[in-house]
């Protein structure tokens, strides 16, 4: 059996051989990195199956959708994998003839070879079910429809790249702020702890993507809850939150405290539990266009709470941002004494 995956990220195909040949045997594993390269391979050489990432298609490439058609005509079976899977792109994926759809933290869970074995098992109904689909043509209204709604996931893709770049800082996304003035801003700093057996006989870029991978999850938390990330580092970052969101800020801690738990209990051949210390103080900031240059002393006090405050996975906050929380947040903090003079609130999950 041969197996042809998709995908430009070449740090994956060990991944996916590792995971194929431990499920399948006889198995093949083929890997390209572009639509229009795969296709050229498959008229060479035909594949019993096609695994493709959704990214990968798009700019110069082919649509996902109109790739999965070309492979629909040839009678070659398909099955999407993606990062996310917004509804729209997944009725559309299976609309152009994927025989399934699977977001890689379905991947991660284990799903995958069952969801080959069932599209193999498959394959030849399918195959039949095309050809007689193809003798029904649609009707002209139809391809009109169709475009239209292909044309939301187009606009989905393009916001979401449009939130990335904001999220990483390539576009500028703190406009309203002038050089010089001062502004209220609540600090949400998170540090990153990856534990020394992780590192032990790892290979460095594959530890480096590891960690790469958890603050990425990190940083599309904080924005949906106002959250402006103004700082990356290789092991943390921090968030800015402006006005008077001190529940926004205390929901996104929690939430970013969650995930990691969620990343540490679905990742595999993990043997040691990702940590992170998450503080959040406020107060005054003279505001500077490069956010390595802002002096705050909120901004320090959160940095030395999640850095130096002795303590594993942390959640914490100054008494300033408690007082203006309400009494059905406060149930959740409990006081963890004082750093640098400021009295600490911790937050911990109850019954």
């Amino acid at each position: 059996m041969e197996i042809l995956v998709i995908d430009s990220d070449a740090a994956i195909k060990e991944y996916y051989t590792n995971l194929l040949e431990s499920e399948f045997r006889s198995v093949q594993v083929r890997f390209s990195s572009s639509g229009s390269g795969a296709l050229s391979e498959l008229e060479a050489r035909p594949a019993d199956i096609v695994l493709t990432e959704a990214s990968v298609h798009g700019g110069a490439e082919p649509s996902i959708f109109s790739f999965l058609q070309t492979l629909t005509e040839r009678r070659v079976p398909c099955v999407v994998v993606a990062a996310e899977g917004s509804e729209r792109l997944i009725v559309e994926c299976l609309r152009s003839g994927a025989l399934d759809f699977v977001t890689k933290r379905n991947i991660k869970l284990g799903h995958l070879p069952a969801v080959i074995a069932r599209a193999l098992l498959e394959a030849g109904r399918w195959q039949k079910i095309r050809s007689y689909e193809a003798s029904v043509p649609h009707r002209d209204e139809y391809h009109r429809l169709n475009d239209r709604l292909r044309g939301y996931v187009d606009a989905e893709r393009r916001e979401e790249e449009r939130a990335t770049l904001v999220r990483k800082g390539s576009v500028e996304s703190d406009a309203e702020f002038v050089p010089g003035q001062s502004y209220f801003i609540i600090y949400l700093f998170l540090q990153l702890y990856m534990p020394p057996e992780l590192r032990q006989g790892s290979d460095p870029r594959r530890f480096a993507t590891l960690q790469g991978r958890v603050l990425d999850k990190f940083v599309e938390i904080a924005p949906r809850y106002g959250g402006r990330l103004w700082t990356r580092k290789e092991d943390g970052c921090f968030f800015a939150f402006t006005g008077d969101s001190y529940l926004s800020a205390l929901l996104a801690a929690i939430e970013l405290r969650a995930s990691l738990h969620i990343f540490n209990m679905t990742v595999e051949n993990l043997n040691a539990r990702i940590e992170t210390n998450i503080a959040r103080s406020c107060g005054e900031t003279v505001y500077k266009s490069d956010h390595g240059e802002i002096y705050s002393e909120a901004l320090n006090l959160a940095a030395h709470m999640a850095i130096n405050k002795n303590e594993s996975s942390a959640t914490l906050l100054t008494s300033q941002i408690y007082e203006q929380l309400d009494a059905r947040a406060r149930k959740y903090l409990f006081k963890a004494g004082t750093f640098e003079g400021y009295e600490v609130y911790r937050y911990e999950a109850i019954g």
